[in-house]
This record gives structure tokens, C-alpha cells and sequence, in this order.
């Protein structure tokens, strides 16, 4: 009975430790270019927020689930997301397990599980809570598979359910739905009686295309269908490589060396796939299945290629993994393993889990930590801004997504916002403060302009010089600087940063020009910087 347990045993606290492990090094992250799209970006409860599609993808159930992540918790944390994301990811291992158990005994099942969970190589999905969007899908879809093996009116039922939810959280869904138009095809069940399995679904997904699929933008070309067979192949190795532990970054590296592994194992597993047909004739239900899924995958990746989605990409490793450990366990089912092949099997997982977990750690320190500290650091410029920013302002969520201040504030306005605070901003790195000004300028509008009738209250004479240094500072209203230096000298402002970050540029010998500093939500004064040489005159002034 012990001996039974114990594979359930050890998986139960591989997905502890997993979970634990992935929400700790989450927590010290923010939100990521994608979730901005639902969290300030779309707006409201109407069918544009749920039904519109992001490059692509379907999002209905993302977009549910961070709407109602929302609505309890609020968007002053990412941790929240995470969570459901990371329960979400550590569900589809335990139901990896149950699906291969069937076809490869508890601990070889429980070994490719383990793998998945401590799948480094994929940290774009794991070091992201958008990717709920892939877990989720593969979660139900592995769901429907179980279902399916019911073989009974109830699993039917079940599998339809399971598959609309895997296609309503991302297109990876529809790699399921070939899956089950398959078994469908295959199966000893009276195929007409089961087509709703796979047609309702397919159908809503349907729908949907018509209505709004339709409009996102396509990929598709001449050059990428004839290139698809190359993607599939190189996407397939890179999975495997994945597997093992010897992935060295996020797949856009030049040079990958450890990648051969993974084209060398695979073609290997191509030539006993061909084998094991010529030997029996045909190809079995399940494993035409998982072909089925795993080459709709591939190969709709491939179509859809572009620079930033290449067949060895991060983001792809992951459905790939469970994709390539499906149609693994189809080929060896039914034949009889050594039990000694356990033990080679565990110290490859082992050292596959090293791999990945190095992998992720180094990726997490060198981009993802600093990319979450920048963001929160020019959020937190934004948020001193605050009122009195441009509603028109872009704010910028590195590196695509974009969105007005006034889109921004009606969110963070009603939700919270995860940026720094004043005091944590002005303990960050110099770049960060320098990012900070920069945004901070930007936000406020802050820009040399013509004099236009302001009427003068005091004056003082400034020196411009090499280094900008004047000793004077500003905190805001109305000012005028005129140059008699003599020559051209540059106006620079700084705030939280050391030195003048922000340049509003130069003023001529002998002209004057003006100055307009909003009040926002900091009392913190700007250090007005003059480099040139000689003097400059500035003057406080009040509208006339």
C-alpha cells in the first residue's frame, strides 16, 4: 500500500515545492507589458474588453479571470495573478500525471510531470501570470483527454465542457479540438452520436472569428508556409532540449549550442515512429492523437511565425513539453520497461530540474527583476504626476503596450497601483531615478516656450557652467530665464535623480524664454541646471 502511495506521495510535494518555489520568485515581480492590455487598456464589462483579440489569440477567459482578480484584490500587487496562474500551471502537471499514468506506470508518469513543473526553460510562461492563458488551456485539454478515456456518454459530456474552456483561454485550445476531432474519428463509439464533443466547441470558437477573430492581424505568408516544416521541427528539438535541462536562454540566441541534443534525440524518436508503423501497420488511436495536438501546435505556431515568435522561443516550451511527453507516452505504451530504467530516468529528471531551475534563476536576476523594478520605478513618476499629468501622455509598459494617463488613472484611480512610492523611488539606482525624471517631465509637459505676458515677481542671476551646477532649485509655477552669457547655454532639470537628467534644450545668446512647473503630488523641488558659461537670469513670475 506504502509502495503504491508513493509515487502520489512524491508528486504532492514536487507541486508544493513547485508552487512555492515559482510564487516566491513572482512575488518580487510586477505586472508584465501584456497585462497592462487587460488591466488598463480595456476598460469596462462590455463585449470589446472580453471578446477583442490580442495578437491573435482568443482572450475571453484571461480577460474574466483578471477582471475578477480585480475586482477582490485590486492591481496594487501582481502576487494575486501569480498565484492563480502558478495553481493553474502546478493543475496541469497533476493532471499530466493522471493522463500517463495509464500508458507508463506511476513513476516514469510521475518523472515527465516533474519535469513539467520544474520546467525553467519555459520562465515566459512562469515568470508571467498572462500565461494563465496557456496553463489553463492545456489544463482543461488535458482534462478532456481523461474524459475522453471514459469512453461513456458522462466523459463525453465532460471532454465538450473541458475543450470549450481550453479554447476560450487561448488558441492553444484548438490544438486539443484537432485532438478530439481525432478521437473522435477513431474511436469504436457511434461517431455521429459523439461529433458534439469537438463541433460545439469549434463552433463557438467559430463564432467568435466571425465576430471579432476576423480582425487581428495575420502572419500568414508564402514564406512561412514553406517554411513550417522547419519551424515544427526546430520547435519540436528545442522542446526536448527544454526537457532535459539544457536550454541556455529564451531561444532568440544566435548561437544555441546545446539545441543538437534535442534535433539528435528527436530525429531518433522520428526513425522509431517510423519503425513502430512498419511493424504494426498503422499508427494507435492515442498516439495519433497526441500527433494530432502536437502538430497542430507546431504547425499553427509556424504559419503565424514572426521575429518575435520564433520556433525556439521560451514562450513555446512549455506546450511543447506536455505535447512532446504525450506523444512519448503513446509510443511506449504497452511495452515493457526494465524497472532498473527508473533509476537512469530519475537521475536524468534531477539533472534536467537543475538545468531548468538555473536557467530561470539567472533570467529572473538579470531581466525580469530589473524589467519590474523599472516599470514600478516609471509608474511611480506617473503617479507624482498625478492630476496634473497630460490625460493624452503615453505611458509606456515596456516594450509594446502603450496607454494614455487617462486610461491609466481610471484604473489605478479605482484598483490601486503597483508603482513605487515616493520614498522607494528615491532609493532606486540612478538610471532608475534618471527614468523617473525623464517620465516625470514628460508626464507634467515640462518644456521651454515664448514668453507670453507673465508679469514678473522676483529675479535672481544664476552662472551657467561646465557641469550645470547652480544651487538653485524649483518647485513650481511660472519662470522665466534670459541668457546673457554671451553664448548658448543648455536649461537641464533633475529631481530624484543625481545631476540634470532632462534637457529642455538650448537658449540663444540674448533671448528670454519661459518656464511652467504644475504643482503634482510631491513637494520634492526640481535642481535647475544652466551648462555654458556666464550669467543667467531667472525670474518668478505669475500670469499677467
Amino acid at each position: 500500500m506504502i509502495r503504491h502511495k508513493a509515487p502520489i506521495l512524491v508528486l504532492a510535494i514536487a507541486v508544493v515545492v513547485s508552487a512555492v518555489l515559482l510564487i516566491s520568485i513572482d512575488s518580487h515581480l510586477t505586472f508584465i507589458t501584456d497585462d497592462w492590455v487587460l488591466l488598463v487598456k480595456r476598460q469596462g464589462w462590455g463585449a470589446p474588453y472580453f471578446l477583442k483579440p490580442f495578437h491573435g489569440n482568443i482572450l475571453v477567459a484571461p480577460a474574466l479571470v483578471y477582471k475578477l482578480i480585480r475586482e477582490i484584490f485590486g492591481m496594487g500587487s501582481a502576487t494575486p495573478y501569480y498565484v492563480v496562474a502558478i495553481l493553474t500551471f502546478v493543475t496541469s502537471a497533476v493532471l499530466l500525471f493522471v493522463y500517463l499514468r495509464r500508458r507508463l506506470g506511476d513513476w516514469f508518469a510521475l518523472c515527465a510531470a516533474i519535469l513539467v513543473l520544474f520546467l525553467g526553460a519555459a520562465f515566459e510562461d512562469l515568470l508571467f501570470a498572462f500565461q494563465i492563458g496557456y496553463f489553463a488551456s492545456v489544463a482543461a485539454g488535458l482534462g478532456m483527454l481523461i474524459a475522453l478515456d471514459r469512453e461513456d456518454d458522462h466523459g463525453d459530456r465532460l471532454a465538450c465542457l473541458l475543450l470549450v474552456v481550453s479554447i476560450a483561454f487561448s488558441s492553444v485550445g484548438l490544438a486539443f479540438a484537432a485532438g478530439a476531432v481525432l478521437d473522435l474519428i477513431l474511436g469504436r463509439r457511434p461517431r455521429r452520436r459523439r461529433a458534439y464533443v469537438a463541433l460545439i466547441p469549434i463552433a463557438l470558437y467559430g463564432l467568435w472569428w466571425l465576430g471579432w477573430g476576423h480582425t487581428a492581424q495575420s502572419h500568414l505568408s508564402g514564406h512561412n508556409l514553406v517554411d513550417t516544416p522547419k519551424f515544427v521541427f526546430k520547435a519540436a528539438a528545442a522542446g526536448v532540449t527544454s526537457l532535459l535541462g539544457l536550454a541556455t536562454g529564451d531561444g532568440s540566441e544566435q548561437s544555441q549550442p546545446h539545441l543538437i541534443w534535442g534535433k539528435l534525440i528527436l530525429i531518433v524518436g522520428l526513425l522509431l515512429l517510423g519503425w513502430q508503423f512498419v511493424r504494426e501497420r498503422k499508427i494507435s488511436r492515442g498516439l495519433a492523437v497526441a500527433l494530432a495536438i502536437g502538430l497542430a501546435f507546431w504547425i499553427a505556431a509556424g504559419v503565424n511565425r514572426n521575429l518575435d515568435r520564433l520556433p525556439t522561443s521560451s514562450r513555446y516550451q512549455y506546450p511543447s513539453a506536455v505535447f512532446l511527453l504525450l506523444i512519448a507516452a503513446e509510443m511506449l505504451r504497452g511495452v515493457k520497461v526494465p524497472r532498473w530504467v527508473v533509476v537512469p530516468a530519475v537521475v536524468v529528471t534531477g539533472f534536467a530540474i537543475a538545468g531548468g531551475i538555473s536557467l530561470m534563476h539567472r533570467e529572473d536576476s538579470e531581466r525580469w527583476v530589473p524589467y519590474a523594478n523599472s516599470i514600478r520605478s516609471s509608474l511611480a513618476a506617473v503617479q507624482i504626476a498625478g492630476a496634473s499629468a497630460d490625460p493624452h501622455f503615453q505611458v509606456v509598459f515596456s516594450p509594446e503596450t502603450k496607454a494614455s494617463a487617462k486610461a491609466y488613472f481610471l484604473a489605478t484611480n479605482n484598483y490601486g497601483s503597483p508603482a513605487f512610492s515616493e520614498r522607494e523611488l528615491a532609493a532606486r539606482s540612478q538610471s532608475e531615478r534618471e527614468s523617473a525624471d525623464f517620465t516625470l517631465a514628460q508626464a507634467l509637459g515640462l518644456a521651454l516656450h515664448a514668453p507670453s505676458g507673465e508679469r514678473t515677481i522676483a529675479c535672481q542671476l544664476m552662472q551657467a557652467s561646465d557641469a550645470g551646477y547652480t544651487g538653485v532649485t524649483l518647485l513650481h509655477g511660472g519662470f522665466t530665464l534670459t541668457n546673457r552669457s554671451g553664448g548658448s547655454v543648455e536649461v537641464l532639470l533633475g529631481r530624484f535623480a543625481e545631476g540634470f537628467p532632462v534637457s529642455l534644450g538650448p537658449v540663444e545668446d540674448g533671448l528670454k524664454t519661459a518656464l511652467e512647473i504644475p504643482a503634482d503630488e510631491s513637494p520634492r523641488p526640481w535642481n535647475l541646471g544652466v551648462v555654458g558659461s556666464g550669467p543667467v537670469q531667472l525670474c518668478t513670475t505669475e500670469p499677467g
